[in-house]
């Protein structure tokens, strides 16, 4: 058993007594402080009471004059002014009772402070305490009716809220879902709002679950007309950037059925309205982006579509923006004749197969001063190709299937013209009537080059035989279209391939050419290159000449297919291909070379001009290279193959 000292219990019990202390203490402090912090507001005029009468105690021991304590009140009344307040009449009332107890403090300070307050302290308290209470009343009332009320409590909801629908967006809903939806049109798709932005125009924001794809979407434009009675060509769809979201627009009121007025140039930071879509929005034909190049373009349509007005147009345009133009005509001023002064001529067939090479040698010898100079992609403001004296140059090529003709060696120097023009601020552009892939020499790849910048396929009249040259991811059928609707010409109606109207239709501008390019401005063209002989042969970079393949013994080609093999990739004297490509040895590997080139259909294949086998045996080929896993088959009928992985 253990005893305790009388001074362990003491000092245990004060320690005790300690701890006790100090919690009533924190407590005492918490309770003030929630106190202060509840009700500083309303009792801010008792705290300057309390400020005055501790400024007044204080002034005795400190030896502070009533002088001193009436600028320490004005101190504290101006910053009791420019405190930041809710109100002016918060600030004024506040700096109203600082003025009126300083002014007591002062009062009391030069009365005798301390000895004045121990003399009277009733009187002394009760004054400022009665002040306080007077001056206090408009800022209590201030304060009462500036407080919000507390905020009702929201009712609580038995059912999802109805959103409210505009009568427009509630209208084009119903007709979605009762004659769009119903005829298994667009399924997978809910149409969330319309708006108007013209007479009998409306643009939808659609909705697409998961699932389903834009692609198909874009191509179910005349079925939706169908759906809608709508015109053809009323239907175009926009992306948003968003996968699960595109813009329909609907078309009741065509602004383009009585013909699209000519008002002039519109050429501005490299593109201009080449056409109007039936809603009424331009369409622009992009002819060079800042810091990327100059983009070329295909323009396809039969007689009397428009074809050569919507040359004009492009020519004008060119010009007002001061773009170089140089046109080939192989129908010896036939297609456009209204221009021949106003740009770089050149009729005839031999004189356009000559432009053509000049374009070429001109693409090449820009790409070799660009690089010397360190430029990556032609852009005409860049002052290091201000300082080499380049600027944009387009060549137009119209009845193009005069001079491009298969298997012979000016396709080839057109493909390699089409595939490196960007970048040299170089853009081809064709024009042709017949719209199969042997009007471009049979060659894909040109067909890819040119459409990869622009294209206006206006109205066809056939589609005629072997592949056509639309591209493949093309919406609308310029097949469709009838010289005349309701006895009004369609001429100059078709569809632009970029542009933010899928699937709509257009029209060009009805341009009076000769008027345009006599009021068009001059611009020459400075060619970097000089005229080509007539009598040099075709050479490629990187290829040899016929008379160096004589010498060296290479083989002319035959008509077996190992022959058409090495014809087409290098080993005879139908070379399209760089030096050191080699032949393939089998249709298989043919097959391949060619889709690692490209994608490409069974039917584009077929329609090659070096194609080694027959179309049975073609097919058949394709299915072992499909089973094999080599090649990838395409996402619908007639699609393009791809190499697999």
């Amino acid at each position: 058993m253990s005893t305790r000292t009388a001074e362990e219990i003491r000092a245990d019990r004060t320690a005790a007594l300690g701890r006790a202390l100090t919690a009533l203490l924190a407590v005492t402090a918490y309770a003030l402080a929630w106190i202060v912090k509840r009700s500083w507001r309303r009792l801010l005029p008792f705290y300057w009471v309390a400020a005055e009468l501790a400024l007044a105690w204080v002034s005795g021991p400190l030896g502070l004059s009533w002088q001193t304590v009436g600028i320490v009140a004005l101190a504290i009344a101006a910053t009791a002014a420019g405190w930041r307040a809710r109100s002016r009449t918060v600030r004024a009332w506040r700096a109203a009772i600082a003025v009126v107890l300083g002014g007591y403090a002062v009062a009391t300070v030069a009365a005798g402070g301390p000895a004045a307050l121990a003399a009277h302290p009733t009187l002394t308290i009760a004054v400022p305490a009665l002040l306080a209470v007077v001056l206090g009343w408009p800022w209590w009332h201030h304060l009462r009716h500036l407080t919000p009320p507390a905020p009702a409590p929201a009712p609580v909801m038995t059912a999802e809220p109805t959103a409210v629908v505009d009568p427009l967006t509630a209208h084009w809903q119903r007709r979605w879902e009762r004659e769009v939806l119903a005829a298994k049109v667009c399924e997978g798709t809910t149409l969330i709002e319309a708006t108007e932005p013209r007479p009998g125009v409306t643009e939808a924001l659609v909705r697409l679950t998961p699932g389903t794809k834009p692609g198909p979407l874009f191509k179910s434009g005349p079925d939706v007309e169908v759906a809608l009675d709508l015109n053809e060509g009323a239907i175009g769809w926009r992306s948003t950037g968003k996968r699960a979201w595109l813009r329909v627009v609907l078309v009741e009121r065509s602004y383009i059925v009585d013909g699209v007025p000519w008002t002039g140039p519109t050429y501005a930071g490299g593109r201009f309205e080449m056409a109007r879509f039936a809603d009424g929005s331009p369409g622009q034909w992009i002819l060079s982006r800042p810091r990327y190049g100059v983009l070329g373009g295909l323009v396809v349509g039969s007689t009397g579509a428009g074809k050569s007005r919507a040359l004009g147009a492009l020519i004008a345009n060119a010009l007002d923006g001061g773009v170089q133009v140089a046109v080939g005509d192989p129908q010896n001023g036939q297609s456009l004749p209204a221009w021949r002064d106003a740009v770089d001529y050149h009729p005839g067939i031999e004189k356009t197969a000559l432009l053509v090479r000049r374009v070429h040698a001109e693409i090449m010898r820009r790409s070799e001063l660009l690089a010397n100079a360190g430029v990556e992609a032609f852009d005409e403001n860049d002052p290091r190709v201000k300082a080499l004296g380049l600027s944009p140059l387009i060549a137009i090529v119209d009845e193009c299937q005069l001079v491009l003709i298969p298997n012979t060696p000016i396709v080839a120097l057109a493909e390699q013209a089409g595939e490196t023009m960007r970048k040299t601020g170089v853009g081809l552009v064709f024009a042709t009537q017949l719209p199969q892939m042997k009007s471009l020499g049979g060659s894909v790849r040109l067909r890819d080059a040119l459409v990869a910048g622009n294209a206006l396929i206006l109205r066809l009249s056939n589609r005629g035989s072997g592949t056509t040259i639309l591209p493949d991811d093309f919406v609308g059928d310029p097949f469709a279209l009838q010289p005349e609707i309701d006895g009004k010409t369609t001429a100059g109606m078709g569809y632009l391939r970029h542009s933010n109207r899928v699937g709509m239709l257009c029209r060009v501008p009805h341009l009076d050419e000769t008027a345009a390019a006599a009021a068009a401005p001059r611009v020459p063209v400075r060619w970097n290159v000089p005229e080509i002989d007539p009598a040099s042969p075709i050479v490629l970079p990187g290829h040899r000449s016929p008379a160096t393949a004589a010498k060296t013994g290479a083989t002319t080609g035959g008509g077996s297919a190992v022959d058409k093999l090495r014809a087409a990739f290098g080993a005879g004297r139908k070379s399209t291909t760089t030096v050191g490509e080699q032949a393939p040895a089998t249709p298989a590997e043919w097959v391949l070379a060619c889709l690692r080139r490209g994608p490409a259909s069974a039917q584009a294949l077929l329609d090659r001009p070096d194609c080694p086998v027959e179309q049975s045996q073609l097919y058949a080929l394709l299915g072992r290279l499909k089973d094999a896993g080599r090649i990838t088959p395409p996402a619908q009928r007639g699609g393009p193959f791809t190499i697999a992985g």
